[in-house]
């Protein structure tokens, strides 16, 4: 009976000493839950976008190349652009010129994410703009007698043209129209100024103008020749024989003339 009691004290000495030393499990917080969820949702939101601007673009593959179109009907180039983002809410500016401006800037190809906008400026043909896919990729709707279809940013022409990629801020860019108009209206200021700047210089005679600039290299570069032609006239190829016809005269040192000869059917006809 003893032993029974011992063993019995012993159980429940042990069964306390451990229920002493198990930690409780700490409680989570309701409010730290709900923001890392929110959190969570709030990461993974552009790349929603993403994927369906990516995926309604894909849609218009083969539609045809229509100036002025921004619709499945036909598109050119921005009005491609518009109709893709405009699938999410996002409104863009309608010239390709205005829509290489929104957003950030993104130079380099390795930085550039899926659903970019690519923008291209050729010197003669202007701007041109598209989405990029992804693995060097952008889709766009190129130019007159073509469809939407993929290209390679590696293409030559569009690699030689290529200004960079425009990302799009989905949560906070605002009025990006009105952005990109503010954003045209200061190159143009800039460009005006320093136009006025370098005429003012030109005057007071700091800078050469561009038309003495060009000027100075044709005439460092031109490879007339200087050689004068002059026409001989009958009397002068005559008096020129004369002077060939006259012999020194050993004796006296002066000069005489050879009697012309007479030409054989001269004398035919005499006789």
């Amino acid at each position: 009976m003893r032993n029974c009691l011992k063993l019995c004290a012993l159980l429940i000495t042990f069964g306390l000493m451990s229920g002493c030393a198990a930690k409780p499990e700490p409680q989570q917080d309701n409010n730290t839950a709900f923001h890392r969820s929110y959190q969570a949702a709030f990461d993974k939101e552009p790349a929603t976008e993403t994927r369906h601007i990516l995926k309604t673009a894909r849609t218009a593959l083969g539609t045809p190349y229509v100036r002025g179109g921004k619709n499945l009907d036909g598109f050119d180039c921005s009005g491609f652009v518009c109709w893709a983002y405009k699938s999410v809410g996002i409104n863009l500016p309608r010239s390709a010129r205005e829509q290489s401006l929104v957003g950030t800037p993104i130079t380099r190809i390795e930085d550039m994410r899926e659903g970019d906008i690519v923008a291209f400026r050729h010197p003669r043909r202007g701007y041109h703009t598209g989405i990029y896919v992804g693995d060097g990729q952008f889709i766009h709707s190129p130019r007159r007698r073509s469809t939407v279809r993929i290209t390679s940013l590696s293409d030559p022409y569009f690699s030689n043209t290529f200004l960079g990629a425009r990302r799009i801020n989905f949560n906070g860019d605002g009025n990006l129209t009105a952005k990109a108009q503010s954003r045209l209206d200061d190159y143009t200021e800039q460009n005006v100024t320093r136009e006025l700047t370098h005429k003012s210089k030109v005057k007071a005679g700091k800078v050469k103008s561009k038309k003495d600039n060009k000027a100075k290299y044709v005439a460092a570069n031109s490879k007339t020749s200087t050689k004068k032609t002059v026409k001989r006239t009958p009397d002068k190829v005559d008096a020129r024989a004369a002077e060939k016809n006259k012999k020194p005269d050993a004796n006296s040192g002066k000069t005489h003339t050879k009697a012309p000869q007479k030409n054989p059917q001269d004398k035919a006809k005499k006789s």
